[in-house]
């Protein structure tokens, strides 16, 4: 059962990778000079995909990021969050960048 579990735990825990396209017609943010995804896009992933088990993370509410992510790989951010017992910080990362300038997929993760 436990390795069940386990297994289960991983595909899930692969899901906190996520990806955003930016292209012209959408909503376009730049954060000095370079293309990035918008925080309320940030902050509405995070909150759905923080806790989709009871064994992974805590439940969570209220997530909040400072800025705009840079479409940069290597690019971090600190978002945070309401919990039942006060507040988690949740660090967020750009691990890759695929596509032209004109529209570029930007894949990030957040870590728990």
């Amino acid at each position: 059962m436990a390795a069940v579990a386990g297994v289960i735990t991983y595909v899930l825990a692969g899901k906190d990778l996520q990806h955003t396209t930016l292209d012209r017609l959408g909503l376009k943010v730049k954060v000095d000079g370079h293309p990035a995804v918008d925080r309320t896009i940030l902050e509405a992933r995070i909150e759905g995909w923080y806790n989709p088990l009871p064994w992974i993370g805590r439940k969570i509410h209220d997530v909040s990021c400072p800025a705009h992510l840079k479409a940069v790989v290597g690019t971090e951010e600190m978002c945070t969050a309401r919990t039942d017992d006060g507040r988690v910080s949740i660090p967020v990362r750009v691990v890759r960048i695929e596509g032209d300038p004109t529209k570029v997929k930007v894949f990030w993760k957040f870590e728990r």
